[in-house]
């Protein structure tokens, strides 16, 4: 007689893990400006020599040319009275006096620079629509110099993306990466997150995949692949990433080889399941622990379905050594009593007993049970 589901942990289905990490570190921080450095850039853009260098460019496969130009006196130092009001952390005030400039100069650095500082103080006051608004006005403005106009670029991705503003925020990095030339990490990580919200996940995979596989040392690439491919249901290459990972030593932390064993579980790969485990265990990375019980257990119920009784007998005990209750031993002696195996079927049972049970009688009936 095949054991009854009710008496077993969930299904295989909720192994699958939830692997998603947070990609907010991919994310620009806006409006975190270093005010002491901006008012002295401000307050000395008009005083710069035309042999003076200028700052190292971030992006020198950029399309647009930097046309590095100037505030006149009064704006610049206007530009610095907004930097010490957000510093001052006085954001209406800040915004109210960038506007106040915009409505004046017609110096193209000018308006750029407040627009940008005015979306700085909105994002800090906790208004992103107006914060969108004033990142895209200094884009516009095309006064800043590559550095500061792809970061205010950048900024009002975050900036879209915070505010769910997908569609509108993948489109803005795609002109980031466009326009820069770029493939700086944190930008690709970006686009996959704004990928990755807009239900493509398929496509986010293929990004964190490919940062994966230009730096192996970055697990978090690695880890947001496997969860996205795994979202797109594509298992198949959710394991072969991890495969690959483990073959090369790289699999170093107890997420990453719990999607291992998970993967191989669920492909019905029971032996390299268990494999898996016993290889994190001998390094100390995956650790006995209640989810490790159900993690066995769900491999005894497996094999037990595939007809594979001894493997289920194994893995029930397994799963009963780290256990805090007696249950899975109980499983054993059931399994145990099925097949047959009269005498191990008792043992199993008085030591569920010993061990508490929530139904101490159905181990008592089998201790009850007759037969050698």
């Amino acid at each position: 007689m095949k054991l009854r589901s009710t008496h077993y942990p969930a299904t295989t289905a909720l192994l699958v893990a939830a692997l998603m990490a947070s990609s907010a570190g991919a994310i620009a921080q806006v409006g975190h400006y270093n005010s002491k450095a901006e008012a002295k850039k401000a307050s000395q853009r008009e005083e710069r020599k035309p042999d003076e260098p200028v700052a190292e460019e971030r992006f020198p496969a950029a399309t647009r040319k930097s046309p590095h130009l100037q505030a006149t006196k009064n704006g610049g130092k206007t530009l610095t009275e907004i930097i010490g009001l957000i510093q001052a952390k006085n954001y209406p005030e800040a915004i109210a006096k960038a506007d106040g400039l915009l409505a004046t100069t017609d110096n193209i650095y000018e308006r750029s620079y407040a627009s940008q500082l005015a979306a700085a103080a909105a994002a800090q006051a906790g208004d992103d629509a107006k914060a969108v608004g004033y990142f895209k006005q200094a884009i516009d403005a095309n006064g800043l110099d590559n550095n500061d106009h792809y970061v205010a670029m950048h900024n009002l991705v975050a900036t879209q993306y915070r505010s769910k503003q997908y569609a509108d925020a993948l489109a803005s990095i795609d002109r980031l990466l466009t326009e820069t030339g770029s493939d700086a990490p944190e930008y690709i990580a970006l686009k996959g997150t704004v990928l990755a919200d807009m239900g493509r996940q398929a496509e986010a995979a293929a990004l964190y995949e490919k940062l994966y596989m230009r730096d192996p040392a970055d697990k978090k690439s690695l880890m947001n692949a496997v969860a996205l491919y795994q979202q797109a249901k594509n298992f198949k290459k959710a394991d072969a990433l991890l495969t690959q990972a483990q073959g090369k030593g790289e699999l170093n932390d107890p997420a990453a080889y719990r999607a291992l064993y998970v993967g191989f579980i669920n492909a019905g790969k029971l032996h390299e399941a268990i494999s898996t485990i016993d290889e994190g265990l001998a390094k100390g990375v995956v650790q006995p622990s209640p989810d490790l019980v159900n993690v066995y257990a769900v491999i005894a119920q497996t094999a037990y379905g595939n007809d594979d009784s001894q493997l289920a007998v194994d893995m029930y005990g397994r799963a009963a050594e780290i256990s805090s209750d007696g249950e899975q031993r109980l499983n054993q002696a059931r399994v145990l009593l099925n097949e047959g195996r009269i005498p191990e079927a008792k043992h199993a049972a008085q030591q569920a007993l010993d061990k508490g049970l929530k139904n101490p009688a159905d181990a008592k009936r089998i201790l009850a049970a007759g037969g050698k």
